[in-house]
């Protein structure tokens, strides 16, 4: 036993040694912090590349939607009997939001924006703003009944209350053995 352990230890101290060889250095770790960096410019200017091509096509009348579903941000939170969401939606038609709720767990938010006419005025510089349509889907954190959902619209937030299922307690049950 006395062996075992000898030669136990004595494993662990070569393996010890030749792994200390390939320990990365200081350097290494500058090189990685230097990339990291690096990357993280690179995705930053490729997000202003795509957001002129995006602001360019918008101003020669080429309407393309930004992903808007990206944009539509929401806030979940529940209750014991029901789940609550918060959709920002500014500048949106009530009559153009469609809420559906799909397999009892699959909230989709969507709908059009429309902008009634371009600008070409003298003084308009920019037109940001774009039409077109758009979907967020969430997916809610239990099962939720299809009836007694109601939704507002109201200052540019959507509000959405859905009833959860009521989640029955199965009993136990005492069976016979014969």
């Amino acid at each position: 036993m006395k062996k075992a352990t000898t030669l136990f230890i004595y494993l662990i101290l070569i393996s010890s040694f030749s792994f200390a060889d390939n320990m990365p250095t200081e350097q290494d770790y500058q090189n990685l912090d230097e990339l990291r960096v690096k990357l993280v410019r690179m995705k930053k200017e490729m997000d202003r590349f795509m957001k002129d091509i995006i602001n360019t096509s918008a101003s020669q009348g080429q309407y393309v939607m930004n992903e808007l579903d990206q944009d539509v941000r929401v806030d979940v939170s529940q209750t014991a009997k029901d789940i609550t969401v918060k959709a920002d939606l500014p500048g949106m038609d009530k009559d153009k939001i469609e809420v559906t709720l799909q397999n009892n767990r699959i909230l989709k938010i969507g709908g059009s924006r429309d902008i009634a006419k371009k600008e070409t005025s003298p003084g308009m510089v920019r037109q940001e703003r774009l039409q077109g349509k758009f979907q967020r889907i969430i997916e809610l954190p239990v099962d939720c009944m299809n009836e007694g959902i109601k939704a507002s619209y109201q200052n540019g937030v959507l509000d959405i209350v859905i009833p959860k299922k009521q989640v029955t307690k199965e009993e136990a049950v005492k069976i016979n053995v014969q």
